[in-house]
C-alpha cells in the first residue's frame, strides 16, 4: 500500500480497465464504484452509498490488558484515552471518538470493519503488562484496508515514565502518518495536566468509573479526584473531573441540585482557573451553568469555546446539541447532534441525545428509528425508552409510549414517573398514576425526589393548585428537568398559568 522507503502510496494499477495488467486489484469492499486509478485507502463506502474520505483518520482501541490484577484494567484504558486525546489536537486528524472506539474492547472483530464503522484509516492497538511499578507496553499502527503494520514499539520502563511513554507513542504515530508538528502545536499535543505520576493515575482511574453512570462508581470517582488533587492541587482536570462527578449526582436526583451546586460551583472554577486552555475545563463550566443556574446563554459560549479549543470533541457537540433544543433553536440543535454522532457513532449517548433533539424539533418517526437502532450499540438503554414513549405518546400510540416509560423509569431519576403518570392518566389509568404519586410522596420522605414528576402528575389529574405548588418547589430546588420547559411536552398542562410563565422566563435566561 505504500513504499516502506520515503511512505509514497504505491500504485494500483494503470488507467486502463483490462485487469490482466493490473497490479494491484482493489477490494471492491474498499472502495465501491471507483475506477481503477482512485486510491483505495483514502475511501470507503457508508450504508446509504455515499462515499467517505478517511485520508489522515485514525481510531485508538483500548489497550490490551495482560496483567495479574485485574483492577490495573484502568490504566490500560487510561493509557489509550490519554494517546487519543493527543492525537485529536492535531490539526488535519480525524480521531475517532473514545466511546466508538472503546466499545471493541475485548471483541474479536477484523480491522477492516473496524475501519468500515468508524471511517477510519489507521488504527493504533497495543497491549500493557505491569507488575509493581515496572511496565511493559507494546503499540502498533495498522492500516485498516489490508491489516499491514505501518509501525510498532515495545517501552520497558517504570511507572514514573509513563508521560515520556505517551509522548514516545504519540510522535511515533505523528511520523508514521507522515504529520508534522511546529511550535505551539507540538507544545498543545504533548502537554500534560500534570508531572505527578501518581495523581494522574488516580485522575485516569476516576475517569474510568465516571464513565459507568452508576451512583457507586460516580462515589469511587469523586475519591480518586480528591486524591488527585491532593498530590497535585493545580491539576485542571481532576477538578473538572470531580465537577463532573458533582453534576452527575445531581442529574441523576441521587442529591438535590441546591445541595450540590456550591460543590459544583467550587471545583468547576477552580478547573477553568487552573485549565483555561482546557475544553474537558469548559463543558464543566457550560454544564454547570446550564443545570444549575439555567444559565443557558453562558452554557452554550462556553460549550462553544470548547469546541473552538477542540472541534473533534463530541462531548460538547453533544451537549450543545442539547442546550439549542431546550432553548428551542431545533435546528442548529440537529447540526450539533448530527455532528457529535459523526464523530461518535457508536456512542448510545450521543445517539439519544440525537433523538431527543428529533423529538424537540417534531420529527418523531425519525426519532424512533433511531432509538431502536440505538438498542444495537446498548440493548434496554434508559435513554431510548424514554425517548420512544415521548415520540410514540405525541403520535398517539399511548399503550407503546406506557411500556417503554416503565422501562425507562426503571434506570433513570424519578423524574420519569411524571411522564409515565401522565400518559396512564390519558388512557383512563388514573388510579395507575395516583399509585405513583404515592410512591414518590413515599420516598421523599427519605432521599431527594424531584418535585417535577408530582407536578405533571397531579396538573393532568386536574388538581392545579397543588401541581402549582409542587412546581414552585420544583424551581426551589433548581430541579434540573425544568431545563426542558420550552419544548417538553411534559409541561404542557402548565403552559397558561403566570407561575409557569415566571419560572419559564427565570429558567431560560439569556
Amino acid at each position: 500500500m505504500f513504499c516502506l522507503d520515503d511512505g509514497a502510496e504505491l500504485l494500483y494499477g494503470p488507467a486502463s480497465d483490462d485487469p490482466a495488467t493490473e497490479i494491484f486489484p482493489v477490494p471492491s469492499a474498499m472502495v465501491a464504484g471507483s475506477s481503477s486509478g482512485e486510491a483505495a485507502t483514502a475511501l470507503f463506502q457508508s450504508s446509504s452509498g455515499s462515499r467517505i474520505d478517511i485520508a489522515n483518520s485514525i481510531a485508538v482501541l483500548p489497550f490490551a490488558h495482560l496483567s495479574s490484577d485485574p483492577d490495573d484494567e484502568y490504566f490500560c484504558d487510561g493509557l489509550a484515552e490519554e494517546l487519543l486525546n493527543a492525537l485529536s489536537r492535531i490539526d488535519g486528524l480525524k480521531v475517532a471518538a473514545r466511546t466508538s472506539s472503546f466499545s471493541y474492547k475485548g471483541k474479536d472483530v477484523r480491522i477492516a470493519e473496524i475501519g468500515r464503522t468508524l471511517g477510519v484509516e489507521k488504527v493504533l492497538e497495543g497491549s500493557v503488562r505491569k507488575s509493581g511499578n515496572r511496565l511493559r507496553i507494546t503499540a502498533q499502527l495498522i492500516n485498516t484496508a489490508d491489516g499491514y503494520h505501518v509501525w510498532s514499539d515495545r517501552y520497558d520502563r517504570e511507572m514514573r515514565d509513563i508521560f515520556d511513554i505517551q509522548d514516545e507513542i504519540t510522535l511515533a504515530v505523528v511520523e508514521a502518518l507522515k504529520l508534522k508538528l511546529f511550535g505551539d502545536e507540538r507544545s498543545v499535543v504533548l502537554k500534560k495536566g500534570t508531572e505527578n505520576a501518581e495523581a494522574h493515575e488516580l485522575y485516569l482511574r476516576g475517569r474510568a468509573l465516571w464513565s459507568r453512570r452508576t451512583y457507586a462508581d460516580f462515589t469511587k470517582a469523586t475519591e480518586h479526584f480528591e486524591r488527585a488533587i491532593e498530590l497535585d492541587p493545580n491539576y485542571a482536570l481532576a477538578y473538572a473531573g470531580l465537577a463532573d462527578c458533582y453534576t452527575f449526582f445531581a442529574y441523576f436526583e441521587a442529591y438535590s441540585p441546591s445541595e450540590m451546586a456550591p460543590k459544583t460551583k467550587s471545583a468547576v472554577e477552580k478547573a477553568i482557573k487552573l485549565g483555561p486552555d482546557l475544553p474537558e475545563c469548559h463543558c464543566s463550566l457550560a454544564i454547570y451553568k446550564t443545570f444549575f443556574e439555567f444559565d443557558i446563554a453562558t452554557g452554550e459560549k462556553e460549550l462553544r469555546k470548547a469546541i473552538g479549543l477542540n472541534p473533534h470533541s463530541p462531548l460538547a457537540h453533544y451537549w450543545l446539541c442539547s442546550v439549542l433544543a431546550a432553548l428551542g433553536q431545533a435546528e442548529e440543535s440537529l447540526i450539533e447532534g448530527r455532528t457529535a454522532m459523526k464523530l461518535d457513532p457508536l456512542s448510545p449517548v450521543v445517539n439519544a441525545t440525537l433523538a431527543r433533539a428529533l423529538c424537540c424539533a417534531g420529527q418523531y418517526d425519525e426519532a424512533i428509528e433511531l432509538s431502536i437502532k440505538n438498542f444495537e450499540i446498548l440493548p434496554d438503554f434508559f435513554f431510548s425508552h424514554w425517548v420512544l414513549g415521548w415520540a410514540h405518546e405525541q403520535l398517539g400510540d399511548l399503550g407503546t409510549a406506557i411500556d417503554h416509560y416503565r422501562k425507562a423509569a426503571k434506570d433513570s431519576g424519578l423524574t420519569l414517573y411524571g411522564y409515565l403518570g401522565k400518559a396512564l392518566i390519558r388512557s383512563g389509568r388514573g388510579e395507575e398514576a395516583r399509585a405513583l404519586l404515592d410512591e414518590l410522596g413515599q420516598r421523599a420522605k427519605n432521599q431527594y425526589v424531584s418535585p417535577v414528576a408530582s407536578a405533571v402528575i397531579l396538573a393532568e389529574l386536574g388538581e392545579m393548585p397543588s401541581a402549582l405548588e409542587m412546581l414552585d418547589r420544583a424551581w426551589q430546588v433548581r430541579a434540573i428537568h425544568l431545563m426542558w420547559l420550552r419544548c417538553d411536552p411534559v409541561f404542557e398542562a402548565f403552559r397558561s398559568e403566570p407561575l409557569f410563565k415566571e419560572i419559564s422566563k427565570s429558567t431560560l435566561r439569556q
